[in-house]
């Protein structure tokens, strides 16, 4: 069976895939997930006695032999589009692979055109791995993204990875808690806390908007005072009301700001309507 990478390579298969087949009367898009396990699974051996003698050959068909591969659900679910699967892929780091056309309403046509698949799937990631299995040491791409990985991956990284999978709101939650971190960590001079929580402030500061004034939010989170303490709450709740579009409790909140900072008028521009965008 032949397989079309849209995502990833052929010559090199990660051995996690996104597969989708397309109805060839209404162009419906039905996808299931491939997985090569690295290290091989007797699926009779998790399975109770009774139930193993029931279903038989059955079993070997849902979850490959040798390197042990298959396809979850084993018979594709419609999903929403082609373009959902790239971004999903993408994000996840799967390859993304094109099965041809496959009739609805035909589970078991469907089942087998998947198991199709999934071999050659698994034939093309074992002739790839392999290459190196008896060297001991990753394919020179792969020690290459890990070097890449190993110097420029650090906490921060980390920390925007899961805050890119947050709605806007659900971020401002996460602000709100880091400022309160910090407020206690900055109060008992807790030093390791402070740095972690400022790792967190800043993968928000790359996310959030600039009119949220995330950078104001942190200085005054670290300021120790009373007065930062007020400010820093002041300036959450100013975001929290920008988030919600009401422009009027914006200016108010920072006219007050002005007034606790005694520097007159913020630097940036008061609220319009481009905000409500």
């Amino acid at each position: 069976m032949a397989l079309t990478f849209d995502i990833g390579d052929a010559d090199r298969p990660k051995g996690h895939a996104i597969l989708y087949f397309i109805s060839p009367t209404t162009s419906e898009v039905l996808a299931t997930y491939v997985l090569i396990l690295p290290i091989p699974m007797d699926i009779a051996k998790y399975l109770p006695p009774l139930l193993a003698s029931q279903l038989g050959g059955m079993a070997g068909e849902l979850m490959g032999e040798s390197m042990g591969s298959f396809a979850a659900p084993p018979v594709p679910e419609a999903v929403e589009s082609v373009d959902f699967l790239r971004t999903l892929a993408t994000l996840r780091g799967d390859d993304l692979l094109a099965g041809g056309r496959v009739a609805l309403g035909d589970p078991a046509a469907a089942m087998t055109e998947a198991a199709g698949a999934v071999a050659e799937y698994q034939r093309l990631y074992r002739q790839y791995a392999d290459q190196y299995a008896d060297s001991g040491s990753p394919p020179p791409e792969a020690q290459r993204a890990l070097d890449a990985e190993g110097s420029a991956a650090g906490p921060a990284d980390v920390q925007r990875v899961l805050y890119e999978l947050m709605n806007e709101r659900d971020r401002l939650g996460e602000l709100s808690k880091l400022v309160g971190a910090m407020r206690f960590a900055a109060g008992g001079g807790d030093t390791a806390l402070a740095e972690e929580t400022e790792i967190g402030l800043e993968a928000l500061e790359q996310l959030l908007p600039e009119h949220y004034w995330i950078a104001k939010v942190r200085a005054a989170a670290r300021d120790a005072s009373d007065a930062g303490a007020l400010l820093a709450q002041v300036y959450v709740e100013r975001a929290y009301k920008l988030a919600d579009e009401d422009f009027a409790a914006v200016q108010l909140l920072e006219k007050r700001i002005a007034d606790l900072t005694a520097q007159g008028p913020p630097p940036d521009a008061p609220p319009s309507q481009d905000l409500r965008g």
